[in-house]
């Protein structure tokens, strides 16, 4: 009996570790998902992506989902194609809440046109009901 519980006592570090792992992994891509919603104005799967409570900080203003439901309509018409990369600087994870830092860089492509943004953002996510979910983005442009 000894023998098993420190086995169990032992592994017990490994799986919470594995378990922090993987929750970082399905943070990333989420991000990495909901920023595709971006180039294809996919409000459902944006909404579905988020908090009830979602905040974006950018520019100065704080918009709440409503208000970027209201951008995604405005601009459904443009056709973008759009390449994000993402060098996540920290991803940490305490029981249902979570917070990242990363810098990302996006090439944005319209009508022939590319433009390169990069930005310091920052991630706030909730685990709800078993899966992650945004609930706010800071983004600051980094002007070069």
């Amino acid at each position: 009996m000894k023998p098993i519980i420190f086995f169990l006592l032992l592994t017990m570090p490994f799986f919470s570790f594995s378990q922090q792992t993987n929750d970082s992994m399905a943070i990333a891509q989420l991000l990495k998902d909901d920023y595709r919603t971006l180039e294809t104005w996919d409000i459902g799967k944006h909404v579905a992506n988020c908090t009830e409570n979602y905040i974006l900080i950018e520019n100065g203003e704080i918009l709440s989902l409503a208000d970027e439901i209201k951008y995604f309509k405005k601009n459904k018409s443009r056709i973008i194609t759009r390449k994000d990369t993402f060098n996540f600087k920290c991803i940490r994870v305490k029981g249902n809440t979570s917070y990242s830092a990363y810098y990302l860089k996006s090439d944005i492509t319209e009508n022939g046109n590319v433009k390169t943004y990069n930005w310091a953002e920052s991630a706030i996510f909730r685990k709800i009901k078993g899966k992650w979910k945004i609930e706010l983005i800071h983004s600051t442009e980094i002007k070069h």
